[in-house]
This record gives C-alpha cells, structure tokens and sequence, in this order.
C-alpha cells in the first residue's frame, strides 16, 4: 500500500497504479497481456498506457511490428520527483510575484481598458496588459519593431511567451529587436534564426529597456510590467508610426556597432 499511495501522490488514478506496477513486477508487456493478466478492457489498458507515457512513467517500443510497454526505472522516478519540485518552486516564485496582482482583482475585479474614439486605447493591471500584447498579432503588418525586452516575457508569462511567439510565426511576421545585453536578451538573440528575428544588443547601462515599444503597420504598443502597477498603451496613426520607424531605423545602424562590440 506505501509504493500505490505514493504512486497516486504522483498523479496516478487507480487503474494507472495497477498498470504501471504490473509493468515493473513482470517487464515489458503488450496490451492484451497486461488486460488478460490484470483483467481490464483492452480500450482501458490502452488509454491508461498513453496517460502513464505522458506523465513519464511508462515507455513504448516497437518489436516484430507490436508495440510494447514497460515502466520505467526505480531511479527515473526520483529524477521524475525532482523536476516536479523545481517546476512547483518555479510556480510558487511566479505566484509570490503575482500575488499583489491577485489581490487588487480580488478587491476591485478586473481592471477595465479605456478606449478613446477608436484610436488609444490605455491597459491597467497584469491581465489587461496580456490582452494588449495579444493584440498586437491582430496587426496587418508583416514586420515588428520592438525595442526593449520587458520583465513579461523573462519572469511573469511563463509559457504564454512561446505560444505567442509560435503564433507570430505562423502568421509569418518577422521582428527587428534592439535590446539591453542582460542575460535574459542573450538568450533571446540565440533563438533569432529558428524565431524570424534580428536582434541587436546595446549596454544595457546606457540604454535600459524596462518598458517594451512594438511598432507593427500604422500601429504603437507600449507596455511595462516592471512597476507595481503593469499597464500600457495602443494606438493607430500613421503619421506618428512613420516618425518612431524612423527614429528605430536610426537608432537600428548604431546599435549593429554596439551589437559587435559587444560580442
């Protein structure tokens, strides 16, 4: 009863504890011994094997054309424990991060958008803040401007960051970037090729870049999540796009030099 109890603090139902304790006692196995032998439906037997390889303890192979099951290693397990407790204590520095948030929409609900006539649009609160940058892959442009790589994407988003980016992607917009060198932008710059994007680093001591300026079409976003209060800002003119694009392609020809100093 101690290994099924500390299975199930896993994760793992009732007939996943019986599977995959079956699998470590007798070796690999097919599906129709393991419901033979543990007397279950073989649909049964099949949807728990893909649940149990999902979560890690299991592995599949394919021999004479048959595919195979076996439970992974005693010592799998542990590692298996110990990734589990560096993503909760991941989660937990997220949540202690997000918890003033949680309290003001616990106090004050969610903090709406002001839209004026059409053409500015003001974001207050982390949540409002998400949308906008969302918003921004609505745009028709087919290129982003962007300068500054905001506190969001480094500590607070967590995976919604990639899936962002996987959206953009596939829509087939590229990005130019100038960015601080801190570690986090470093990072960034490596997945330029695989991520349809250039960027330049620039001394993040001269030029820091805790608010993030997107610039896509006739479109300016603003946005910082770096003080208490994260909020930005949207808006549509042509006239005031073209001016920033100027001044970014300005500043794009002096930070390639900084950007080979730098490496």
């Amino acid at each position: 009863m101690i290994i099924e109890n500390f299975l199930r603090t896993l994760g793992l139902n009732d007939n996943e504890v019986k599977v995959y304790l079956y699998l470590l006692s007798h070796g690999e196995s097919i599906v129709s011994v393991v419901a033979k032998r543990l007397e279950m439906k073989r649909v049964t037997v099949y949807s728990t094997l893909e649940s149990l390889e999902k979560k890690e303890v299991v592995s599949s192979f394919n021999k004479n054309n048959v595919t195979h099951f076996d439970a992974v290693e005693p010592d799998d397990i542990e590692e298996l424990c110990r990734q589990k407790v560096n993503e909760m204590m991941r989660i937990q520095k997220k949540a202690a991060s997000l918890k003033g948030e949680f309290r003001k929409l616990r106090e004050k609900g969610k903090m709406p958008k002001l839209e004026i006539r059409g053409k500015i649009k003001y974001y207050q609160g982390l949540e409002a803040v998400t949308d906008l940058i969302e918003e921004t892959l609505e745009e028709k442009g087919k290129e982003q401007l962007c300068f500054g790589l905001n506190t969001y994407h480094t500590e607070m988003s967590g995976n919604d960051w990639s899936e962002y980016t996987k959206k953009r992607i596939k829509k087939g917009m590229n990005v130019k970037s100038i960015q601080p060198d801190t570690s986090n932008a470093i990072a960034y710059k490596k997945r330029d090729k695989g991520e349809l994007r250039a960027t330049h680093l620039v001394p993040k001591d001269r030029f820091p870049g805790n608010c993030e300026i997107n610039i896509i079409g006739d479109m300016i976003a603003m946005f910082t999540t770096h003080s208490k209060e994260p909020m930005g800002m949207k808006m549509h003119n042509p006239d005031m796009a073209q001016a920033l694009k100027s001044l970014f392609a300005l500043a794009w020809e002096r930070s390639e030099n900084y950007d080979h100093e730098l490496k």
